[in-house]
């Protein structure tokens, strides 16, 4: 779903395998998937390998495993997925199928198969929230520039997790996951609102990174609710990434997994959608 979180889950995945004695680790499969309500399943498989300085993984080792069986099934109905070459995602190369697509409320259960092992996981899409309001104003701290914040219709009764991702159009193929755009409900505040930034493309986009829009930005959000497994997954990786400053060696945070069998995650998202044209809104 997110190219930010794929690149930086694949580097601290990949190295989930060492330990103190590194040289005896087994490689394993790490699985990075996601169905989101109204759209096709996603998976990317790519295996952990053990670091050993000398040598250059390019060289060495290929991470990505083209050839896995992936099954997708909604409990009456199972498709296999198809591999195919994408550039959009990290590493480039996807399972996905037109044949089955997120409906919110259901439970789909993921298998990897890949030589004589078998991976398996189960997501379920929760019911979709919309927001109760967009708006745009300009920013005090940065001239010209101009800021989202969206609001929210929360319910108070439930526990609630929600994730804004944005693609600016016209600069963007795809969606990122908004910088700070992690909430659950019992951190909203008063006045149940919060502040959509662009996303970060890679861990390396901070360097030239700026949390605002143009006045020419059209741009489109997905405000996607979560449940709290993937809550836990993007907060520990968000939490990685904000105390690290080398963010494969300087950090001890442990990735959680809802993979049986292997590494990484398949998760659901309920998503709404949503387009801001920025010169429109101050208009």
């Amino acid at each position: 779903m997110c190219r930010r979180m794929i690149y930086g889950m694949c580097l601290l995945l990949l190295f989930a395998a060492c330990q103190e004695e590194f040289q005896k680790s087994r490689e394993e499969i790490v699985v990075e998937g996601w169905i989101e309500s109204g759209a096709s399943p996603i998976v990317l498989l790519t295996k952990s390998f053990v670091v050993e300085l000398e040598k250059n993984v390019d060289e060495e080792t290929s991470i990505v495993l083209p050839w896995g069986k992936v099954t997708v099934s909604d409990g009456t109905e199972s498709v296999i997925l198809t591999g195919d070459y994408d550039e959009r995602y990290f590493p480039p190369y996807i399972y996905s199928t037109s044949k089955i697509k997120g409906v919110p409320g259901r439970t789909y259960y993921l298998t990897v198969e890949y030589g004589n092992r078998i991976l398996t996981a189960q997501a379920t899409i929760p019911e979709v929230d919309s927001l109760e309001a967009i708006t745009v104003s300009t920013c005090d701290d940065a001239d010209g520039m101009y800021q989202i914040t969206a609001y929210y219709d929360d319910n108070p009764v439930t526990k609630d997790y929600y994730l804004f991702l944005t693609r600016i159009y016209n600069d963007e193929t795809r969606y990122y996951p908004a910088f700070l755009g992690l909430q659950e409900d019992g951190h909203l505040g008063l006045h149940n609102r919060q502040v959509v930034h662009p996303g970060i493309h890679t861990l390396t986009d901070s360097v030239k990174y700026h949390p605002y829009y143009h006045a020419d930005d059209s741009i489109q959000i997905k405000f996607a609710k979560i449940d709290e497994t993937t809550y836990h997954i993007h907060k520990a990786y968000n939490e990685m990434i904000s105390l690290s400053s080398n963010p494969v060696f300087a950090s001890d945070i442990s990735m959680p997994t809802n993979i049986e069998g292997g590494l990484g995650y398949w998760c659901g998202y309920a998503v709404t959608k949503y387009n801001v044209i920025i010169a429109d809104s101050i208009r």
